[in-house]
């Protein structure tokens, strides 16, 4: 058993390391994958967004709004155009994601304490974008403005803490939990790298364990395991499970050490829990492989398996917002349980006694279906492959 076991590891290695496909898949992709989400997502934050201005006014005033707005990190104002209408159509056409007026009489209108409008256009299809520049634009001109109130309230005798009082009677103290630099980077990388990781590991595996029944070589295998499909299972997987965890090791490395990702948790039980899903994906292969009649078909299924799991992982769009059905929808999914348990962990440091058991059990159930698709494996590898 022994030596069979060891023949099959010995045999899958070699044709892993001398195979340039296999070396493109299981190395090459996930590895450039990762250096690619890190340099696109390397600033954290998105800055100097380009904005369009229209300064209807002209004046002092208006200059001086326009220096703060073009001063915040998040605006970059690029164009200044002399109509709502060349503005408006710069947004449309994507050369700039806001379109900003400053109306005319502005100056009149704050030495008056009279109410006016700033006016900020913006391409709300770009989320993330669009989420900013609303932030900074509200945050500049709220500043703009109290300044303004301040001051003519000192120009009527108060002092300038009462001044100060009277525009901010309630002062608001946030704290930002996790993420308090509000990282871009963080936020996404978490998720975008394992998610397109078990992406790869799904399909890898897929490719395995159905190349040798679509090239009818099933009987060589299970002659070469001596009928036993749980070493014909694991001889063929190990060798791309000990490489994923090398790679899963260098994907955390990037992500808590050279990004720098905040780890209230242990390094060691993160890479386990990696370890773990990689493990399950592997199995969750086993089961698309074993139920399809084609490695075409089971390579359909799993890659559209893995592939919209981040988008019912609650995620960007949270849990609690989605109907009941697809929050239960959500743990069909083993990318959901592993980001879970990595957020709580590392990012939250809820220690592993405390967490949710519905996590756990999720794993559990997806390894039992490939452990239960083993007998079907098996009896494809005693018939040949899928078509003899």
């Amino acid at each position: 058993m022994k030596k069979g076991f060891f023949s099959i590891v010995k045999a899958e290695t070699l044709r892993m390391l001398t195979s340039p496909r296999l070396l493109l898949l299981t190395l090459a992709i996930p590895v450039g994958l990762f250096i690619y989400y890190f340099g696109l997502l390397n600033q954290g934050v998105p800055e100097k967004l380009p904005v369009a201005l229209y300064d209807q006014d002209k004046t002092k005033t208006s200059r001086q709004l326009a220096r703060m707005l073009n001063s915040s990190p998040t605006l970059d104002i690029t164009t200044e155009v002399s109509s709502q209408q060349e503005g408006e159509k710069l947004v449309r056409t994507d050369e700039v994601l806001a379109f900003i007026i400053i109306p005319s009489h502005l100056e009149k209108d704050l030495f008056r304490g009279n109410n006016t409008q700033v006016v900020c256009y913006y391409n709300e299809q770009y989320i993330t974008a669009g989420g900013l520049i609303d932030k900074a634009f509200r945050t500049t001109v709220g500043t703009f403005s109290a300044g303004a109130h301040i001051n003519n309230l000192m120009q009527k005798g108060q002092t300038s803490a009462q001044a100060m009082t009277n525009t901010t009677p309630i002062s608001i103290d946030t704290h930002i939990l996790f993420n308090p630099h509000t990282n871009y980077s963080y936020y996404l990388n978490l998720s975008l790298m394992p998610m397109s990781f078990q992406v790869v590991v799904m399909i890898v595996t897929i490719f395995v364990l159905g190349s040798v029944l679509k090239n009818h070589k099933g009987r060589e295998l299970f002659v070469a395991s001596r009928g036993n499909v749980w070493v014909a299972y694991w001889g063929k997987i190990l060798p791309y499970t000990f490489l994923f965890s090398i790679i899963g090791f260098f994907m955390n490395t990037l992500l808590f050490y050279k990004i720098g990702i905040p780890l209230l948790g242990s390094f060691f039980v993160v890479n386990l829990y990696l370890i773990v899903f990689i493990l399950v994906c592997q199995l969750m292969a086993l089961f698309f492989v074993s139920v399809c009649s084609s490695l075409r078909a089971a390579l359909t299924l799993g890659s559209g398996y893995t592939a919209v799991a981040f988008s019912f992982a609650g995620y960007t769009f949270p849990e609690e917002g989605m109907p009941v059905s697809i929050q239960y929808l959500n743990y069909i999914f083993p990318f959901t349980s592993y980001l879970r348990l990595i957020i709580n962990y590392a990012i939250k440091g809820i220690s592993i006694g405390t967490f949710e058991l519905k996590y756990i059990i999720a794993f559990i159930i997806f390894s039992g279906m490939g452990l239960m698709a083993m007998p079907l494996y098996n009896r494809l590898l005693k018939k040949g492959g899928y078509y003899a």
